[in-house]
């Protein structure tokens, strides 16, 4: 039997507590954090949501998907009293987790699981944005060495470019969350 989004909510941690689990990429995610600026536009449509929503996101921040978008959803959540972030450390609930969330067979992070009503899962969001896969796949189909093509990967997602790109996709994705919830609710 799969197990409830109550027991996975239950594993979970703040932002900040996930952080101190680890010292592992601290300083990466403290610079994706303060470089994050939502867009005045998507700023002003987040703090209009009057839906309780949780983000409810598994992840490890030995991830660079997740030293990506973490930060990226901690600063957007902190615009609205009603957006609730709550981190899952995947390894610790990786048995469960293979069981409902995997991505083409695989166990990819982060998945950020949009949530209403407590646990009604209303949108899903996997990895990263399609310009950063797209960009990834050039980067590791060049013929570099492992390290080197690790390194250029890093450098692209700690770009400010990718942040800013990163950043709107998932306010897109809350702002999209909200008015599924509030279609629903009518």
């Amino acid at each position: 039997m799969s197990p409830s989004l109550d027991y996975f909510v239950s594993k979970g941690c703040s932002y900040q507590e996930f952080i101190q689990r680890t010292p592992k990429n601290r300083e990466r995610l403290a610079r994706v954090y303060s470089e994050v600026s939502v867009p005045k536009d998507l700023e002003s449509q987040i703090n209009d949501i009057r839906t309780h929503i949780r983000l409810l996101v598994f992840a490890e921040n030995w991830c660079s998907d997740t030293v990506l978008t973490l930060p990226i959803l901690s600063k957007i959540s902190e615009i609205s009293d009603y957006v609730n972030l709550i981190v899952v450390p995947r390894d610790d609930v990786i048995e469960e987790f293979k069981k409902n969330y995997l991505t083409y067979g695989k166990a990819k992070i982060p998945v950020v699981l949009f949530l209403i009503d407590k646990t009604e899962e209303i949108n899903r969001w996997i990895e990263r944005t399609q310009y950063v896969n797209h960009e990834v796949k050039k980067i590791k189909s060049l013929d570099l060495k492992k390290a080197e093509s690790y390194r250029s990967v890093i450098e692209f997602y700690m770009s400010k470019g990718t942040i800013e790109n990163t950043t709107k996709v998932l306010a897109c994705e809350l702002i999209k969350a909200d008015i599924i919830a509030r279609s629903t609710m009518k």
